[in-house]
Parts: structure tokens; C-alpha cells; sequence
């Protein structure tokens, strides 16, 4: 299943997260494996833990960066993507 800003995201509860300094660190309790993300990926992790959609992430962040909303739109199905292959996301179950 292709990943859209019409995807929705969820967290598994074994990912733990720590800023350090401007940066974000997820930690996998399961796996061991961590990820850092910059500032832009930290907020782009805080609306996806917050709303799960990644529509609305892309309406927020295109109200608070200076940034076309096609790049935006590759940057965070690009980040989506990477959590998703890493096991630090997952693609929600569609609402029947």
C-alpha cells in the first residue's frame, strides 16, 4: 500500500523518545535500533504522534515553514517511508 497524505500513522508503544540538544533521539525497546531526527523531522514526529495524519501534518507544517507544498509533501511521506522501514511507525488500519 502506497503511503499518501491520506495515510495515518501510528506509534508502537516501544518507541521512546529524547531530545538532545536541537535533535530528537527514538529508541525501539524492541530492536535496539535508534533514529535522530533534526528539528524540522522532531516537529514533523510530534504532529504525527499527535494526529497521526499525514494531511495534517502537511497543513501545519505548510502554515509554520517557508516551503512549497510539494516539497513538503516528499519530505514527509519520505520521512514516513523511513519510519515505516525501520519500525518506528506504522500504517494505521483504514476505517471500515
Amino acid at each position: 500500500m502506497p503511503i499518501t497524505l491520506d495515510s495515518q500513522l501510528t506509534i508502537p508503544e516501544t518507541i521512546y523518545t529524547q531530545e538532545v540538544g536541537d535533535e530528537t533521539i527514538l529508541l525501539d525497546t524492541r530492536g535496539g535500533l535508534y533514529f535522530s531526527l533534526d528539528p524540522v523531522g522532531t516537529r514533523m514526529w510530534n504532529l504525527i504522534r499527535e494526529h497521526g495524519s499525514l494531511r495534517v501534518v502537511h497543513e501545519t507544517m505548510l502554515s509554520e515553514y517557508d516551503v512549497t507544498p510539494e516539497r513538503l509533501e516528499t519530505d514527509i511521506l519520505a520521512l514516513a517511508e523511513k519510519m515505516i522501514a525501520k519500525g518506528l511507525a506504522s500504517l494505521a488500519q483504514a476505517k471500515q
